[in-house]
């Protein structure tokens, strides 16, 4: 995939950068000056000079850079609907727990909230029995770059849900 970094000399940037080549995107580096493009360059990316607190700058380093056609059709979908509530959300974050992979977690009654960003509201609660459709969604939210918040396991690999019984 084709990612435009803005930022990509910075504090984040700088380690974003390499693993984003090592996992095989091609990387395309905003810098604001000659020195750090050439930076950019050196570490195996494409550099763009633009400011990125200058709008019009950025703007044309961005149409330069293009659009990958398959970035286009890669979209957040819309949320799936809500799962059957099936206990309290207290009885279920207060009650015994125990943390199952994802694969097998359908099925099974959600012990934490699960809210992907974006949109960054929830899309599990405490409580909710767990629809393979809900589970789908928020793992293609992550495989798109967002990410889960309210989860024991950010990557999504394992769930924690009520115990059973």
């Amino acid at each position: 995939m084709r990612i435009l970094l803005a930022g990509a000399t910075g504090a984040i940037g700088r380690r974003l950068l390499p693993m984003l080549i090592a996992e095989g995107h091609e990387v395309v580096g905003i810098a604001r000056s000659q020195q750090r493009a050439e930076q950019l360059r050196a570490a195996g990316a494409e550099a763009e000079i633009a400011d990125a607190l200058d709008a019009p700058a950025l703007r044309a380093a961005v149409a330069r850079v293009g659009l990958e056609p398959a970035g286009e059709s890669a979209r957040f979908a819309p949320a799936p609907p809500w799962g059957e509530l099936a206990m309290t959300p207290r009885e279920a974050y207060l009650g015994a727990q125990e943390v199952v992979p994802a694969a097998q977690a359908v099925g099974r009654i959600a012990a934490e909230s699960l809210a992907t960003y974006p949109p960054g509201i929830p899309n599990v609660l405490p409580g909710e029995r767990l629809t393979a459709e809900t589970l789908a969604y928020v793992q293609n939210t992550l495989e798109l770059g967002g990410s889960v918040r309210g989860a024991s396991d950010r990557l999504l690999r394992t769930v924690r849900v009520v115990a059973a019984r």
